[in-house]
């Protein structure tokens, strides 16, 4: 009965560590695929060049946030929202992805409508829909993945009070146990202060 239940046990460890991998994919890609969005939209798309009345040639650029000005920010918004969901619990990361895939939409609205600049519109665009989708991705699957709050919380398999001498309350800390928890007796608790 018991290695049945360490099996399960192990299997379940590793669909955690499953989540967890995919978790770290998902919010990698939307944090490379805004950057590079973010990148395309900032670049030269078209150059002009004009001749003046004394036959000087002068060069006009036009970059992307002249021809889709809303693009940069919108991929900027995505990445932000990825970068909080690297601090946020399940629910909040749920919401941002929302938020991160409707920015990049936005910002693939901007490359295909300028899909003749050149080539940083097509790459701005294909980056903003891996954002997108990832964003889609993040708001469908973040139920299932680890919290990131989870590596804070105690473990409750520790239910003995530790020793009552300050030493003990030391080796306490160094283990990374909270003192001023209830497994700690009172008496504990005031031979620390002293």
């Amino acid at each position: 009965m018991s290695e049945a239940n360490h099996e399960t046990s192990a299997a379940d460890d590793g669909t955690a560590e499953q989540r967890a991998a995919e978790r770290t994919r998902v919010l990698l890609a939307g944090i490379l695929a805004a950057a590079v969005a973010a990148l395309a939209a900032s670049r030269d798309w078209t150059a002009t060049n004009e001749t003046g009345h004394a036959g000087i040639t002068a060069t006009t650029a036009q970059a992307g946030t002249d021809l889709a000005s809303w693009a940069l920010p919108c991929a900027l918004a995505g990445g932000a929202a990825f970068l909080a969901m690297l601090a946020t619990g399940n629910r909040a990361r749920r919401v941002l992805g929302v938020v991160a895939a409707l920015a990049g939409l936005a910002t693939a609205l901007g490359g295909a409508l300028n899909l003749d600049a050149g080539p940083w519109p097509i790459a701005m665009g294909a980056a903003a829909l891996v954002l997108a989708f990832a964003g889609a991705a993040t708001t469908a699957r973040a139920g299932g993945w680890p919290d990131s709050r989870d590596r804070y919380e105690a473990a409750p398999d520790k239910a003995s009070a530790i020793a009552e001498d300050p030493v003990s309350l030391w080796n306490a800390l160094d283990s990374g146990e909270d003192p001023s928890s209830p497994n700690i007796t009172a008496s504990a608790q005031e031979k620390g202060r002293s």
